[in-house]
């Protein structure tokens, strides 16, 4: 690790829109979705925006935009931020008006002065779907109303909107933008002529920013040492057209500390480059010390991801979108993330979106997809998909798994990812740790994102190796218990094949008499679970807890009383019931079963010890 290490990230902020101090940020997001549902509305608000901003960029020495750099396009510089304010930061959209209309609100509100927060957007704003000229409105709105207080960075979306960049895209298809926008032919015009707008201001907005404390912001990632190594300074990079695109098409390797141009050279994918090699030679032009890159470009299933392997706090991605989770990604929703800097740390805050607010993007902004559009000259195929961050992500903290790695294209991605020839594929995972080490980390970040269907499948996958088993069963289990009388069966059976091969762990005891309260609503079989669990370990609170919530269930109010009072002494702040004689209201059975499943326990590491999913 460099002796220029940056601070570790603070923690994770679980966002819940549904708290009573959320009322205005709902209030503000019900208004402006409304009015965002019109398209020749959001159309032609975008236009006029995109017409301010133009001039902006073009002429306004204040704009930030304008007053940070002298090249067009080129990589940008903040001296100085206001200390006692956070910068909040926004990932890829992609045309998800409610989930950035509700990020804005979110930010505003949090930041607590009264006016504007300070926002930087890092880039595709459109994907090709219903909201893109509302996103696209609400970001130039943002940034011609407060350009003293407002970042933009261009992402790939807004760049191929030019023909001859898109030509240079690497792929077989151009990422789906506003230009894909489904419209009324009526509204076609208007479109293409706001297309035309943000093409051009995408040339003119800066590639990548440097803020204080050694922050870069980018839509990509840094450029390749060898694009960097003939340059001399800040100008000369500046006029490094290769260099600057890296900035928005560049790709960095989830698992090793390394870059990738991210588009071809003579119809070939060049090789990684090492991440921190371009990390010193852009802090050597830019006069300016380069630690930490926030970034977009990768959807992340969990809204955001720590590159673990690229040192602790160095890489953050980004998603700011709430769209629906393909099935092998778990299903489910996205949960929309914003960053946020203050003091030279960089938090995360998750907002989880009610229902009622999901609903109405949906019915006014339908997700349907436009069709990428095929380049015209054909190129080869591209090499698999890098495995998956080796990365946990946890409420309070994140923490790496230590899987051992070996150098970056020391081995073909089908030895990792799985061979081409037909194969058993239990035997391929046997045969290979890491690959049973990504399922298992996979389906963690799957149980923390609440989308169990994912986990629990990731779970299977990895069980197929013995050193993976039994934490593979005991959180396969877990995310089986939030299934539902779908579920319920499996999770018994996990545990008890678990209990069998260990009679003596508390977690699994625990784990029994949650599925037999919250599932079965069986409390002589959970009583006789959680008795196991506390003789196992005595001062596990929450099992004290359930150990009275199911002794009242069965009318003992007696041992019901000493069990909670038990749990209270070891600091447990759930609540008691009303009745400890087995006539519970329904209004108190409900949310103790739910908080009852929230305290399951489940292994964040294969060799760890069993945690509370609550935690």
């Amino acid at each position: 690790m460099d002796s220029d290490a940056p601070p570790p990230p603070g923690p994770l902020a679980a966002v819940d829109m549904s708290h009573p101090r959320a009322a205005a940020v709902m209030s503000s997001v019900r208004n402006r979705v409304a009015t965002w549902g019109d398209q020749g509305i959001a159309l032609r608000r975008a236009n006029d925006a995109a017409e301010t901003v133009l001039r902006l960029l073009e002429g306004d020495p204040a704009c930030m935009g304008r007053g940070m750099h002298t090249v067009p396009g080129a990589v940008a510089r903040v001296h100085e931020l206001p200390q006692e304010r956070p910068l909040w930061i926004i990932g890829d959209v992609r045309g998800d008006a409610v989930a950035l209309a509700t990020a804005l609100a979110f930010v505003d509100e949090a930041d607590g002065e009264g006016d504007a927060a300070f926002v930087a957007f890092l880039g595709d704003w459109a994907g090709g779907f219903h909201g893109d000229a509302a996103s696209v409105a609400m970001v130039l709105e943002r940034f011609a109303t407060h350009p003293e207080r407002t970042l933009m960075v261009r992402g790939d979306r807004e760049w191929c909107l030019d023909a001859v960049e898109a030509a240079r895209i690497d792929g077989s298809a151009h990422p789906a933008g506003l230009s894909d926008m489904p419209v009324d032919e009526s509204l076609a015009p208007m479109l293409r002529e706001l297309a035309s707008r943000v093409a051009r201001v995408a040339h003119l907005m800066p590639c990548a920013v440097l803020l204080p404390d050694g922050v870069m912001l980018a839509h990509g990632a840094l450029p390749r040492p060898a694009r960097l190594q003939d340059l001399r300074d800040a100008e000369q990079l500046a006029l490094s057209d290769a260099a600057l695109r890296d900035f928005t098409l560049g790709r960095l390797h989830p698992r090793e500390p390394v870059v990738n141009a991210g588009e071809r050279e003579g119809g070939v994918i060049e090789g990684f480059e090492d991440f921190h090699a371009s990390r010193r030679a852009l802090s050597t032009l830019l006069g300016a010390p380069v630690q930490r890159l926030v970034r977009g470009q990768d959807a992340a299933p969990e809204g955001y991801r720590w590159f673990r392997a690229y040192g602790e706090g160095r890489v953050l991605t980004l998603t700011t979108m709430a769209d629906a989770l393909p099935e092998a990604a778990g299903g489910g929703r996205r949960h929309p993330c914003v960053g946020r800097l203050k003091g030279g740390r960089i938090r995360v805050a998750r907002i989880e979106l009610p229902d009622e607010i999901t609903f109405l993007g949906d019915q006014l902004f339908p997700r349907e997809p436009a069709q990428p559009k095929p380049t015209e000259v054909a190129e080869p195929s591209q090499p698999a998909e890098p495995v998956q961050s080796m990365v946990v992500v946890e409420e309070i903290r994140i923490t790496a798994i230590e899987v051992p790695t070996e150098a970056p294209m020391a081995k073909p991605a089908s030895s990792v990812l799985g061979s081409a020839e037909p194969m058993d594929h239990a035997a391929s995972l046997r045969s290979d740790p890491r690959a049973a080490a990504m399922h298992f980390d996979r389906g963690v970040r799957l149980l923390q994102a609440r989308a169990w269907t994912g986990a629990r499948d990731a779970f299977r996958e990895a069980a197929e190796v013995p050193s993976f088993r039994d934490a593979a069963a005991l959180n396969e289990a877990v995310a089986c218990l939030w299934l539902g009388n779908a579920g319920h069966q499996e999770a018994l059976a996990r545990l008890r094949e678990l209990r069998q091969r260990d009679p003596r762990s508390a977690a699994v005891h625990f784990n029994l008499g949650v599925a037999f309260l919250s599932g079965e609503r069986n409390p002589s079989e959970a009583m006789r679970s959680l008795r196991a669990a506390v003789d196992a370990a005595p001062d596990m609170t929450d099992a004290w807890w359930a150990l009275g919530l199911a002794a009242a269930m069965r009318s003992d109010a007696s041992a019901a009383a000493g069990a909670f009072a038990r749990a209270a002494d070891g600091g447990c702040v759930l609540p008691t019931p009303g009745s400890l004689d087995g006539v519970i209201p329904a209004r108190e059975m409900a949310p103790a079963l739910e908080a009852l499943r929230g305290l399951a326990r489940f292994c964040p590491t294969a060799d760890g010890p069993p945690v509370s999913l609550a935690d």
